[in-house]
């Protein structure tokens, strides 16, 4: 039993490096497959997220840059549009125009001075008096001191006043009239101003302020 021992020690001494050697090649070989399938693994797990971007590319809808609407779809409100009023002569061919004036002006009338808010459109006796621009006859009234009034109501705040006219018998109140109707005669009957002679007195309100007429007003050049 003992000689027995002592060979297979003896048997081992004399290949131990042969042992070794096996065991360092078994160890390098193991090594080398293992780092092989772990390189296979990372290419597979590469491929498969490389083709599920490449999938969701192809799916996605490109953006056209939209049709001019917003998030809700509803097309955007259009500008506002900004009417421009723009008045006719209220008498045609005036022999002569009185000025609008806030200061004081003297009144030969009345021999005083005062301001006169208002232009005085000079023209015969009975000559036409049109409406400015189109509204709604708000008012005819008649005084024994200023004569015949019509107010044109042109919305907004706006009116045109008309007076020392002929008696009111051309329009009603409430009545719609055009640009350049007829709405009434050049006279006298403004006993404030009949001195002058003959002239439409003419004013413009706007939301409730006597204005200058040459705001909306468009002279015609003689």
């Amino acid at each position: 039993m003992k000689k027995s021992n002592n060979k297979i020690l003896t048997f081992l001494r004399r290949n131990a490096v042969y042992f070794i050697l096996s065991f360092c090649i078994l160890a390098i070989g193991l090594s080398v497959t293992l780092m092989l399938v772990n390189r296979d693994n990372k290419i597979s797990d590469f491929s498969s997220s490389l083709d599920e971007d490449l999938d969701a590319g192809d799916n996605q809808t490109p953006d056209d840059g939209g049709d001019d609407k917003d998030q809700e779809g509803q097309t955007p409100d259009p500008e506002p549009v900004i009417k421009v009023i723009s008045f006719i002569m209220p008498v045609e061919n005036p022999t002569e125009i009185g000025d609008y004036s806030a200061t004081m002006v003297f009144n030969q009338t009345l021999g005083r001075y005062q301001s006169h808010m208002a232009m005085d459109f000079y023209a015969e006796e009975g000559a036409p008096v049109l409406a400015v621009y189109e509204g709604t006859v708000e008012s005819v009234t008649s005084t024994l001191l200023q004569g015949t009034t019509i107010v044109i109501n042109h919305g907004d705040g706006l009116k045109s006043i008309y007076n020392s006219l002929a008696d009111g018998e051309s329009v009603t109140v409430g009545q719609k009239v055009n640009q350049g109707d007829v709405i009434g005669e050049v006279s006298a009957t403004n006993r404030q101003e009949y001195k002058d002679g003959p002239h439409l007195h003419f004013s413009v309100e706007e939301n409730g302020e006597v204005i200058d007429p040459v705001k909306y007003l468009v002279l015609n050049e003689k």
